[in-house]
């Protein structure tokens, strides 16, 4: 009989009933480790168990009933009785439609076992997040209440092989996953192969389902060179990818460097991963591996196929070896765990032709892994592949980029991909600065596109994950809340990241006491945010109109944020979802629903109290929503006839489609006349602008074109009566301002990037020395009636990081002093003043990762301050500069004249979103020269915009 050997701290818990033995063992009919198959008793009997034993014989685990009261069935109370079974490892795939998946970082999510937290090797410090904090499997067995409770029906975990557990070569720990010594074996920090069985047991006896992260690209940083022999770089004339041996007089034996002081081990400690060794010519022979060096031009096709993403071993995935173990070695997770899914790491990097050989090979000795799920029941098996590419707003490459990892019907790749394209759009609309909701009109559009996407149904969604910086590090609450309830009412499958219920803004904080990053528990079920993820789960779950209905855009805002309405449509069934992105009252005007007049609509969710609209005649809707409102409706089926309006009001002068390039009188006609009615510009209903009418009903008034921001920009227009709360339907119009800007050129010496003392040097990590990252080599002013662009003109940029904003290495403090407004002193975040006699009113922050404006209401030393509108960035690395575009009417500002300008530079870790630390010593992360200074790399200014 297999023994209970772990998990000494048992965890009591209601629980399914599991065998037909447990059932005789509480009617007295079986002793003491019986065993049985996997019937299920009557649902009256009710008992509770401890955790899972070690794996018994033939994959059976022991369950010790520590009290059970078999009501319903017969006999008296259990003290204690042991029943052997097999666990429920094996289960038909779900329709994936109907499923929400919570994304866990196991080491960061739940610590039930602390005997495995310290395996004694230096690789354990919660106080740090290079390092393991303790989190494991049984940790997220025990919290699986939790989050079921959420709404929650899949679980996603960080990849659970033996790691690297310390890199001292990157000076930091694989507690993530993603660094594999071993592909079949559970790493010891997480537990055993029992406690993920148990894993996978619990979660489908509870009608759940485990989704488990894989990686085919990498192995860990077991070998490095020092440097890479220039004779082994690929050059463009080869054509192809010709990498290391495969070109000619290449010896990439050269500058090899084994990374000996990696713990646990030096190499990985799986056949044929093991054979790393670029100085022994067998091993080197057999090509398990690339033999290149990291990545320093993603845009670069054969660096991006062969060489090592962040310096990772790079598997030779061509390799029939390679292609053999891998199918293998993920294969068995799903035979022996039960996995139900893959989560699909770093796909991109990876050759097409793999993926296709990977999933779908019908090779009777090396099958692909849906033959392999097959052989389990999984009929359904899910893969979605992670393909980290992004476009500008109604740019559509990226889709076109993911969407390629799916192959084609004659050589199909994954089943599914990440929606990465979506999950920057998502940020742009409903964070900070939120961005035109026309941008996600135009990627839902590329999203239900089904030449791109052929089944956007069950592509996974998501609006942050482990890779980036949170939502509510840039964004705000009502943001985050808003792009929650987008992603639950919109197709795809919504992927939940731990923590975002608890509104967490650091990317990889622990949930639980004594882990990085959190002061206690933050298992808090009555928090706002886990309320409300709970409500929308139920609401998508009652309402199959959310998971599969057809979706139509019915309202956006071009210029800026705004109004963003659609329907969803399944058979008989309608549900509108309107949404207001700006933190002003908008309106919302001739919404056509499709819907019959006085149709009824009812709440099913909201947010920030909008009134609830009705449907007018045409099965129109207008209404006004207030700042960061959320509106869910649903049509009853009943209708009310309405009322016909109580004001007419006609507009005179074409306005739908036309271009402006200056100001044009607007003219119409309202009745009656003494109705008082506004020009709404761009859904800004406060924005007072009331037209002269005249006795007759006449009216006219000024559209003021020339005070827009430059550029060719679209607007809406409506005229509206706020008292019978009646408006012309929405039209659209274009503006088109020339750029005339006045000119200011503002030298700064090169060279002057040492910190204010004039010691203080670069992180010491490779990618630091090739540049001069923070040094501002001059600042072009450009300002005109309403725009204004700060050039900023670099020694050196940076593209290292692929970074969303079109650079890395450097961040930007640019600071706005305003006429007349006293603001603060204190520079947030950067242990400095501003310079003697200036005072700020906005702030802002960009670096590769993130664009953030702030105010000076509530900033301190501590806290950046409220936020406001933050600039557009473009870069133009021929050039060497970074632009920052403002619109005068984002800060309220009557002009640009007399304003004055403070920039400085530093570095923002792009994960963590936390500025790198100055010591004296420095480090390969850390600024050197000058423990406790300012951090402020290069400055110019304060000057003033003439």
């Amino acid at each position: 009989m297999p023994t209970i050997a772990r998990h000494p701290r048992s965890h009591r818990r209601a629980a399914r009933p599991t065998g037909l033995a447990l059932l005789a063992a509480l009617l007295g009919l079986a002793a003491a480790g019986c065993s049985s198959g996997g019937g299920s008793p009557p649902p009256a009997c009710s008992y509770t168990y401890s955790a899972w034993s070690e794996c018994g014989p033939a994959g059976a685990q022991v369950r010790t009933v520590t009290a059970a009261t078999p009501e319903g069935c017969a006999g008296t109370p259990l003290t204690s009785q042991a029943c052997t079974f097999a666990p429920l490892l094996h289960v038909p795939s779900p329709d994936w439609r109907d499923q929400v998946i919570y994304f866990v970082m196991t080491d960061r999510f739940a610590n039930g076992d602390r005997t495995n937290d310290d395996q004694g090797q230096g690789e354990y410090d919660p106080s740090t997040v290079a390092r393991y904090s303790g989190g494991d499997l049984q940790g997220l067995i025990d919290r699986l209440d939790y989050v079921q409770g959420l709404g929650a029906t899949a679980v996603w975990i960080t990849p659970p092989v033996a790691n690297q557990w310390w890199d001292p070569l990157q000076v930091y720990g694989g507690y993530h996953g993603y660094w594999a010594r071993h592909l079949k074996r559970v790493d010891e920090h997480l537990g055993t192969l029992a406690t993920y069985q148990a894993l996978s047991d619990a979660l489908h006896r509870r009608g759940m389902y485990l989704v488990q992260d894989v990686v085919a690209n990498h192995m860990g940083n077991f070998h490095t060179w020092a440097p890479y022999p220039a004779a082994c770089a690929p050059s463009s004339s080869l054509g192809g990818c010709a990498t290391g041996p495969a070109i000619a007089g290449c010896d990439v034996t050269q500058g090899f460097v084994r990374n000996t002081a990696a713990v646990p081990t030096s190499r990985p400690e799986q056949a044929p991963f093991d054979q790393d060794d670029a100085t022994d010519p067998v091993q080197r022979a057999a090509g398990i591996y690339h033999w290149t060096p990291a990545i320093a031009d993603y845009l670069n096709a054969c660096q991006e196929r062969a060489y090592q993403l962040s310096d990772l071993d790079d598997l030779a995935t061509e390799n029939p070896l390679v292609r053999a173990a891998l199918k293998d070695s993920y294969g068995y997770w799903v035979k022996e765990v039960g996995v139900d899914a893959f989560r699909v790491d770093t796909v991109r990097f990876v050759e097409h032709e793999f993926w296709n050989d990977f999933f779908h090979s019908t090779s009777a000795t090396e099958p692909g892994i849906l033959a392999q799920a097959a052989t389990t029941g999984r009929t359904g098996f899910l893969a979605f592949g992670e393909v980290f590419e992004v476009s500008e707003p109604g740019v559509g490459t990226a889709d076109v980029t993911v969407t390629s990892y799916l192959g084609t019907p004659a050589a199909p790749e994954l089943p599914a991909v990440l929606q990465f394209p979506l999950f920057a759009e998502l940020g742009r609309v409903f964070g900070a600065p939120a961005a035109p909701t026309t941008d996600l009109t135009y990627r839902v559009r590329r999203f239900m596109d089904l030449a791109l996407y052929p089944d956007p149904f069950t592509t996974p969604t998501f609006v942050d994950n482990h890779d980036v910086p949170r939502f509510l590090a840039n964004g705000t609450p009502a943001g985050l809340a808003q792009a929650l309830t987008f992603l639950f009412t919109s197709p795809g499958i919504p992927v939940v990241y731990y923590g975002t219920e608890q509104e967490y803004a650091e990317p990889r904080a622990a949930m639980f006491q004594g882990g990085y990053g959190t002061t206690g528990d933050r298992y808090d079920t009555t928090s706002a945010g886990y309320r409300r993820l709970a409500a929308l789960a139920a609401l998508r779950r009652a309402h199959p109109v959310f998971s599969r209905g057809a979706m139509t855009v019915l309202a956006d805002s071009p210029a800026g944020a705004g109004p963003f309405a659609y329907r969803r449509t399944l058979g008989a069934e309608t549900a509108l979802v309107l949404m207001n992105t700006s933190e002003s009252r908008m309106l919302v005007s001739g919404l056509a629903t499709g819907l019959p007049a006085g149709a009824v609509l009812e709440v099913l969710h909201a947010e920030g109290s909008p009134t609830t609209p009705t449907v007018g005649e045409g099965g129109l809707l207008t209404t006004v929503l207030p700042a960061r409102a959320v509106l869910v409706l649903r049509a009853t089926g009943a209708v009310v006839a309405p009322p016909p309006p109580p004001v007419t009001i006609t507009v005179t002068t074409p306005v739908e489609g036309q271009v402006f390039s200056g100001d044009v009188t607007l003219t119409g006609t309202v009745s009656p006349p003494t109705t008082r009615i506004r020009l709404v510009i761009d859904g800004y209903v406060d924005r007072i602008a009331t037209p002269t009418v005249a006795a007759d009903g006449s009216f006219s008034i000024v559209l003021p074109v020339s005070t827009y921001a430059v550029g060719v920009v679209q607007h809406t227009l409506a005229f509206y009566a706020l008292a019978e709360r009646v408006a012309t339907p929405t039209v659209r119009f274009t503006s088109d301002v020339v750029f005339d800007p006045v000119v200011t050129e503002v030298a700064d010496p090169a060279g002057d990037d040492t910190g204010p003392s004039g010691t203080y040097r670069y992180p010491g990590d490779a990618t630091f020395a090739t540049g001069r990252y923070g040094d501002v080599t001059g600042l072009t002013i450009q300002a005109a009636t309403t725009t204004l662009k700060l050039v900023f003109h670099m020694a050196d940029l940076s593209t290292v990081w692929n970074p969303g904003n079109g650079f890395d290495h450097v961040s930007f403090n640019v600071f706005f002093e305003v006429p007349g407004f006293g603001g603060a002193t204190v520079l947030p975040l950067m242990d400095a003043a501003a310079p003697a006699g200036f005072t700020w009113k906005f702030n802002q922050t960009t670096y590769g990762f993130a664009n953030v404006m702030n105010t000076s209401s509530g900033a301190s030393a501590t806290e950046p301050g409220a936020l406001g509108r933050a600039p557009k960035v473009a870069v133009d690395l021929a050039a060497g500069t970074i632009t920052f575009t403002y619109n005068r009417a984002d800060y309220g500002l009557a002009t640009w004249s007399g304003v004055r300008v403070y920039a400085t530079t530093w570095d923002i870790d792009g994960l963590g979103g936390l500025r790198r630390a100055l010591t004296l010593a420095g480090g390969p992360w850390e600024f050197g020269g000058a423990a406790g200074g300012p951090l402020i790399m290069d400055s110019v200014g304060p000057v003033a915009i003439p």
